[in-house]
């Protein structure tokens, strides 16, 4: 075996390492061997890693930098993994290598191999970053000095998730098992605004740690910062808040391009629309419900007995209106009763027998399992729901996917909402969540140490409320196209209803939310102002691009890799900037690219000076101002004055030194003796030095 060979086959061994136990493996991980040796490798130390968390709305922006150390006399060769939260999309990557600084650029995936593969034949140093599924990446580095740092920069952008209320945000902290020694020092600076009034702000993970703090900017923003030494971080760092809702909320982040970034001129939106909790009617929907549980040989042991747990639970949470099955599957399928069964309590007491007397064995007969689930006779004014729980893909009976789907749709002809569970690694997440999305559900997963119990027990407290459905977004005369997702599904309690599109219109718009509920036709409104965003929000066009590749991606799983297909995906990863199956991040030290614009939260130091438009505008009851001073001194006096229409002076909000960087700053709408002021038109002006600007924003009570 040759030597490129051989380097690739460990690598696969590490990816799948990673992939297996992804929780347990967070951060970065370089691993390294002597070059030119057959060698295992082996992990690297991780000395230092500083992170910056930007969260806006929700749409977090992450930079990692973390600095490894070459313990070894010689020189090597080495591979990073990196494994990005689940919907995150990679930004930029920066490596830094025997003293010089790289950044890559986009490539078409193939041509981007095969120059790596030539450089590696030479010994030389070039990194190429591909997209290897389930969002794990790797880095190739070669060579690395002896006693040397290798230093990585990684900027990633994630919309976060919301459920039942709460936004979680998780840092993959945990280095248990990646590093050859104790960190010197980690970091980890996060802040949070929001449009609306933080209800609650904490950290489950860290909330209690002296090395934890946590600072209320104001209403609409928070800061925390943790920090620590000489020690291995053995958890995630986790963050979770909730926004005062006392209505509907739309909540929109703009974004216009500027010539240099090479994207057009046509804007970009995404916009959250989040229901309240009482969405009127708190009467429990009588539901004709099956639970289908996987029961194959692999599901033996804790996920079994976290299944029957799921299952008691699921039956002690039935009402008397409902009807209820169970039905299993390994190789063959079995069912508690032959058809649904009233939720009394002697039903009741003998399914739970059957939970009980429940083994693992066998194969995974999925569409034989799908097919006695759907054949119940659910009635025509229920809500009729099937909760489909599996830990593998089809390996009995029917194993085409495709072909398993099309059955689904077929045997469902009572419109069952499919609810997907996907249970630890070795699941088909494409084929579950389109089994769902198909059928006006959606999927689930769950990792092999999470609680089944405790994620099917909030599915069925959010099903057992009204759901919308038939939802559609007018957005009142903006010229809007290309939104995405295309077929918004229906909305259940406790979730919300997203959307990215462009547009090219200025000005204030009545957005709709319209649907159904209980058959009868509701709608929210609000007006927004969609603005000529030029700084700020430039993760915007990313998002919108990377989730018209992904309804491409699912084309190209249901039609093959047609040319047409492909070709689109790899023109919007190449204009947009995203690692996709067909792109990959590179960078060649020999003819380096020249360095193009990053995201704006990204380290580097800033050349321009630029006073951002205030974020929201307008607002209401405070409002954030950014701006950047530029790296032409080492500091700067900064003075920021909001003035009123007639051109009399407010407050002086800032009046101190600062240094070259990217800066925000709350103006929480009061004047400089305590007072909240009116609604109307005012104006903030920054002076830094000789440079000076003024924008206008609006204060609307």
């Amino acid at each position: 075996m040759s030597r490129l060979n051989k380097s690739l086959a460990v690598f696969f061994v590490l990816a799948s390492i990673l992939l297996i136990n992804s929780k347990a493996h967070a951060v970065g991980a370089l691993f390294a061997r002597p070059r030119f040796s057959s060698q295992e490798y082996q992990k690297m130390w991780i000395k230092k890693i500083d992170a910056t968390v930007n969260i806006r709305e929700q749409i977090a922006v992450t930079h990692v930098d973390q600095t490894f150390h070459n313990e070894m006399n010689t020189s090597v060769e080495a591979i990073y993994i990196f494994p990005l939260p689940e919907n995150a999309t990679m930004a930029e990557l920066v490596y830094w290598v025997n003293g010089q600084r790289f950044v890559a650029s986009i490539r078409e995936r193939q041509q981007a191999v095969n120059d790596y593969n030539q450089r590696l034949r030479q010994w030389m140093d070039p990194a190429l970053l591909e997209y290897l599924g389930d969002n794990l990446f790797r880095l190739s580095i070669v060579p690395i000095n002896a006693d040397t740092d290798v230093r990585t920069e990684i900027t990633y952008v994630e919309p976060l998730q919301y459920d039942l209320g709460v936004v979680k945000y998780l840092f993959q902290l945990n280095t248990l098992q990646l590093s050859s020694k104790p960190l010197q020092t980690v970091s980890i600076n996060l802040d949070a605004v929001s449009q609306y009034p933080f209800k609650k702000f904490f950290s489950p993970s860290h909330q209690n740690s002296s090395a934890t703090r946590i600072d209320k900017i104001s209403d609409n923003e928070y800061k925390l910062f943790y920090g620590d030494e000489n020690f291995t971080p053995d958890k995630d760092l986790t963050v979770e808040f909730e926004t005062v809702r006392d209505s509907v909320h739309f909540s929109v982040l703009t974004y216009t391009p500027v010539p240099d970034d090479s994207i057009g001129t046509d804007s970009y939106y995404a916009i959250w629309i989040t229901p309240p909790d009482n969405l009127g009617n708190d009467d429990i929907i009588p539901k004709d419900i099956v639970f289908t549980a996987d029961v194959s040989s692999s599901m033996e042991g804790l996920r079994l007995n976290q299944v029957k747990s799921a299952l008691n639970n699921f039956l002690d949470l039935l009402s008397t209106k409902d009807k209820f099955n169970i039905v299993t599957f390994g190789t063959f399928v079995d069912k508690f009763k032959p058809d649904l069964v009233p939720a009394s309590s002697e039903n009741i007491k003998a399914a739970k027998d059957f939970v009980f007397q429940m083994y693992a064995l066998g194969m995974t007969n999925i569409d034989g399992a799908l097919s006695e689930s759907l054949n119940q006779s659910y009635e025509d004014s229920t809500s009729n729901d099937l909760v489909f729980l599996t830990d593998g893909k089809p390996t009995w009976g029917k194993t085409n996917t495709d072909s398993i789907l099309i059955d689904a749709s077929g045997y469902n002809k009572k419109g069952v909402r499919i609810f997907s569970f996907g249970v630890g690694t070795d699941v088909s997440r494409s084929f579950l969540t389109s089994l769902a999305n198909e059928n006006h559900g959606y999927a689930k997963f769950i990792a092999s140490d999470d609680s089944i119990a405790l994620v099917v027990n909030d599915h069925f407290q959010r099903i057992s409320k009204p759901v919308m459905t038939d939802i559609q977004i007018d957005m009142g005369g903006l010229k809007a196209w290309d939104q995405y997702p295309k077929i918004i599904g229906d909305l259940f309690w406790g979730s919300q209803v997203t959307q990215l599109g462009m547009y090219n219109s200025l000005g204030t718009f009545n957005v709709t939310l319209k649907g159904k509920l209980h058959s009868k036709d509701f709608e929210y409104n609000q007006k927004i102002n969609f603005a000529d965003t030029l700084t700020g929000n430039r993760f915007v066009p990313r998002l919108w691009a990377k989730a018209k590749i992904d309804d491409i991606l699912k084309l190209i799983e249901i039609y093959g890799e047609t040319a047409e297909l492909v070709n689109q995906v790899i023109d919007l990863g190449l204009k947009y900037q995203i690692v996709t199956p067909y792109t990959a991040l590179y960078v060649d030290p020999i003819n380096p690219p020249p360095t193009t614009a990053v995201d704006e939260d990204s380290k580097s130091l800033p050349d321009k000076f630029i006073l951002e438009q205030n974020y929201p505008n307008p607002f209401n009851p405070s409002t954030v101002i950014g701006f950047i001073l530029p790296n032409n001194r080492s500091t700067y006096h900064v003075a920021i004055r909001i003035y009123n229409s007639l051109g009399q002076l407010v407050c002086l909000l800032l009046n101190e030194d600062k240094a070259p960087g990217k800066y925000s700053i709350a103006w929480n709408g009061k004047d400089s003796n305590g007072n909240m002021v009116p609604s109307g038109i005012y104006f903030y002006s920054i002076q830094a030095g000789d440079l000076k600007q003024i924008k206008k924003m609006i204060l609307m009570r």
